[in-house]
């Protein structure tokens, strides 16, 4: 029998009903949730290397600040956990926070449907998901392994161990997802790949060009 991999979520939520509900349903799944009430609490759980985190779901207003603040935090972890910003006051979101390319997604949502999605990021952006991503985008063969290792956290070096190839081939690979897919780097691939698993899942983004233009309108940028 196959092992499901178990997930570690940080919920940085100060509201206390919301993340008892949260960790309450989520456990009943196997899901490990540690709460962090503050900034400062969520930064120092990040730095815990004996409790690797998979996924940060972040509420915007913090007593000690914004949430969007803790992204360059979560970008710098060595294995860099998915971002879910959950939130009543999405219109808020500072435009300097879409280029980290968080999930967004508006409150009251169930925790069913936060479980849902916690799954899907957690696990690379499940199998079936990047398959109708290449089919949309006609990747190849290698550019679907690419893009598969991309989603899961890796860097180019380590797509190229994984791969057996050049960091040179790994980077013409980008290029050519980017030119597929109308990117401009590959962190925009993993915000396209995932903006597309929003939507195929039934989830509507924030009515934002950086969250619908990936998948509905793939206009060339200058």
């Amino acid at each position: 029998m196959e092992t499901r991999k178990s997930i570690h979520v940080l919920l940085v939520e100060d509201d206390q009903t919301v993340a008892d509900a949260i960790t309450r349903d989520f456990g009943h799944d196997g899901v490990t949730v540690t709460v962090a009430r503050t900034l400062a609490e969520a930064r120092a759980a990040l730095c815990q290397p004996s409790a690797p985190v998979g996924v940060v779901i972040l509420e915007l207003r913090l007593p000690d600040g914004r949430g969007e603040s803790l992204l360059p935090d979560i970008e710098e972890c060595p294995r860099q956990p998915a971002a879910i910003i959950t939130s009543a006051f999405l219109p808020e979101l500072l435009a300097d926070a879409l280029e980290y390319r968080p999930v967004a997604m508006a409150k009251p949502v169930s925790t069913a449907a936060l479980l849902r999605m916690v799954k899907t990021v957690a696990a690379g952006y499940t199998r079936p998901m990047i398959r109708r991503f290449v089919r949309r985008f006609e990747l190849s063969r290698r550019e679907t392994e690419t893009v598969a290792l991309l989603a899961q956290g890796h860097g180019a070096k380590e797509i190229a161990r994984r791969l057996t190839c050049s960091d040179k081939t790994v980077y013409f690979h980008l290029t050519r997802i980017c030119e597929k897919t109308n990117c401009r780097d590959y962190h925009e691939i993993v915000g396209r790949l995932l903006a597309f698993t929003c939507q195929a899942l039934g989830h509507t983004p924030p009515e934002h060009a950086a969250f619908v233009d990936p998948v509905c309108s793939p206009t060339v940028r200058r």
